[in-house]
């Protein structure tokens, strides 16, 4: 797997600026430089999300539009995770799947999802995804209806909040050991943002800032 650099120095200069006192941070996404070298739009064999970088004033963003598409923008990683990590970030949605389902894969169309990938070596890697859920309840936890290596946990759900920019915190050493309770926390190879509407192609769209990884005290 093609390892990368995870930040120039200057980028990780600015991001330690905007971290919290006591924070130490392994990866932050800014934005503002628009979607830079690192950035890749995965697209998994269909129609290409349009992922684009917003201004609204001092706030930049990337936002997601899927029309009857499907990819992710990823940012590869080559990071040993520490005893403790936690996610961080920012996300908006228009509006979910009025038809949607965390469950059935025919009906498998979300506004917005956050994943971490982790390097399990043989088949697909393993992930934690952060999904603003279309029916299920937030907090629930269940398995991708494709494979039980990709893990969701509902953090949002309905339109309740659509419009809203919500901050989100994970503790991704206590979601790994959750959901994977038989396995040590491996190497992160990724991380990134999902908009889709492959499915039933209803336009969707999401609003993604701030993404941080980081350790506490470390």
């Amino acid at each position: 797997m093609v390892k990368m650099v995870m930040v120039a120095v200057g980028f990780l200069a600015l991001a330690l600026g905007r971290a919290a006192a006591g924070e130490s941070v392994r990866f932050a996404a800014d934005f503002s430089r628009g979607l830079t070298n690192g950035w890749e739009n995965v697209a998994y064999f269909k129609t290409p999300t349009d992922y684009a970088v917003v201004r609204e004033g001092t706030n930049c963003f990337v936002r997601g539009v899927a029309a009857k598409t499907c990819s992710a923008l990823t940012w590869k990683l080559d990071l040993n995770p520490p005893a403790a990590l936690k996610l961080r970030w920012r996300w908006r949605i228009a509006g979910v799947n009025t038809n949607g389902s965390e469950r059935d894969l025919k009906k498998f169309d979300h506004a917005a999802r956050v994943f971490v990938a982790f390097d399990t070596f043989i088949g697909p890697a393993r992930t934690l995804n952060y999904f603003w859920g279309d029916v299920e309840k937030p907090g629930t936890v269940l398995a991708h209806p494709k494979s039980g290596r990709a893990q969701i946990f509902v953090l949002e759900s309905g339109n309740a909040k659509a419009g809203q920019w919500i901050t989100e915190e994970r503790d991704l050493t206590a979601d790994w050991r959750r959901v994977f309770p038989d396995r040590p926390m491996p190497k992160i190879v990724g991380i990134g943002l999902m908009t889709d509407s492959d499915s039933l192609g209803q336009t969707l769209t999401g609003d993604y800032a701030d993404i941080v990884l980081f350790s506490e005290g470390q």
